[in-house]
């Protein structure tokens, strides 16, 4: 029988505050070095102590947002998320290159070595993310971190803009003007986050609240370009965009991610609220959902799939099964399906968040496996795609604290900021 809005916002509370919260503060925490495991196997067990530094930014960003909004009932488990926030905000520094400014994709577990330079700018977003939203906790009483968060995201900006910043080569002249829809995710999620944090505090703020809000403004029309409604008015999101606009022509121009579609869309649906309304990106943004959805869904085994290409060519970008089942774009599936049902009331959009609801719970969480236990805590990554257990991890070099915590505190809020309004 299927649940209803409330019951699925108990079932979404009681796994965050009873399972995944839990699990992350009894095994993640290096109390020696500082900083986060994020290497768990199903029962917590560290498998590789190298710190990834997406996920310390993340979690710094999580557990400073866990401490914020999530956790006034569990005055306990607040204050164990601050020391958590601290733990990790007090070594983000150390996966910054000195000499270049750039951040390093890994390092040691003592922080001392930094093994892997990923010449691409992404981790920058997660250091800003960690930064402001640690700032926004009080505990930074010399708005240092602030500054830190403002002046690495001007940096990623120029990283964006000349990618040879960051050691790569220079762009070709026949791909320039080409745009990437995960650089226009990073520099709209991060002002939408500017946005929050510096609400009413601006003279603490090197820019204005108009600086960010033209930045959202340039990410909205940059999501027009990536919309794609060339085929029976498919309406997703393509990763890439040339110059003269979406192209099938390559296997970059017809890269489809469902996930990353659907993150974009609720992303976009926040952008209309900051810049106080659109209807067209609206409209985009719920288009979107339902068309990520009737796309990228399985209908042979359910789940979504990781990667797509569009016209059904085969993949190049296949280093994770293309055709599997990932823990991540279901919780952001979650997230678009409860933001859409709450701002229109739609029964089509609650019948995919109960869709989705129904086969996140039976294939990501409390699975038994080889030497564990049912309800040990926090969701698993990946599966085949049948649903079948693809890695017993819970972490790993990219599953940390943050997509299932984020999607479920924000589902929670958005489905009690609905019920208080009714």
């Amino acid at each position: 029988m299927p649940l209803d809005l409330s019951e699925m916002k108990a079932r979404w509370a009681a796994d965050l505050k009873d399972s995944v919260l839990p699990f992350w503060l009894a095994n993640s925490l290096d109390d020696l070095h500082g900083g986060y495991f994020t290497c768990l196997d199903h029962d917590g067990r560290v498998y590789d102590d190298t710190k990834y530094s997406w996920l310390q930014g993340r979690s710094v960003y999580m557990w400073s947002r866990m401490y914020l909004e999530g956790l006034d009932d569990y005055p306990t488990m607040r204050e164990a998320a601050l020391k958590a926030a601290e733990s990790g905000a007090q070594r983000l520094d150390n996966s910054i290159d000195p000499a270049t400014g750039l951040l390093f994709f890994s390092t040691t577990r003592d922080f001392f070595t930094r093994l892997h330079l990923q010449r691409k700018p992404y981790a920058a977003v997660f250091y800003v993310q960690g930064c402001l939203e640690f700032w926004r906790t009080g505990k930074d009483t010399d708005d240092s971190y602030l500054r830190r968060a403002e002046t690495m995201f001007e940096k990623l900006e120029k990283w964006i803009a000349d990618p040879s910043l960051c050691g790569r080569p220079p762009v070709p002249a026949a791909v320039a003007g080409s745009t990437n829809l995960a650089d226009i995710m990073c520099s709209a999620s991060l002002s939408l986050d500017f946005l929050k944090a510096l609400k009413g505090r601006w003279e603490k703020s090197s820019k204005s609240e108009e600086h960010y809000l033209e930045i959202i403004r340039r990410a909205m029309k940059g999501c027009e370009r990536h919309f794609d409604t060339r085929s029976n008015n498919r309406n997703v999101f393509l990763e890439s965009c040339s110059a003269t606009g979406l192209s099938s022509e390559t296997p970059a121009g017809r890269h489809f991610n469902p996930g990353h579609s659907l993150e974009v869309a609720w992303f976009l649906l926040l952008m209309c609220d900051a810049v106080g309304g659109s209807e067209t990106h609206s409209k985009i943004a719920l288009d979107v959902i339902s068309g990520s959805l009737n796309l990228g869904w399985d209908d042979q085994y359910g789940g979504l799939f990781y990667m797509m290409d569009i016209e059904g060519e085969p993949l190049l970008d296949a280093t994770v099964m293309a055709d599997g089942k990932l823990w991540w774009p279901h919780t952001e599936a979650l997230i678009a399906c409860t933001l859409a049902y709450t701002i229109t009331g739609e029964a089509k959009y609650l019948a995919w968040l109960q869709k989705v609801h129904d086969y996140s719970y039976s294939t990501f969480v409390d699975r038994n496996v080889e030497g564990g236990t049912e309800g040990t805590g926090e969701w698993f990554g990946y599966c085949n795609r049948d649903g079948t257990l693809a890695r017993t991890s819970k972490g790993g070099n990219y599953k940390g604290f943050f997509h299932v915590p984020r999607a479920l505190l924000m589902c929670i809020q958005l489905v009690e900021a609905w019920e208080a309004s009714k």
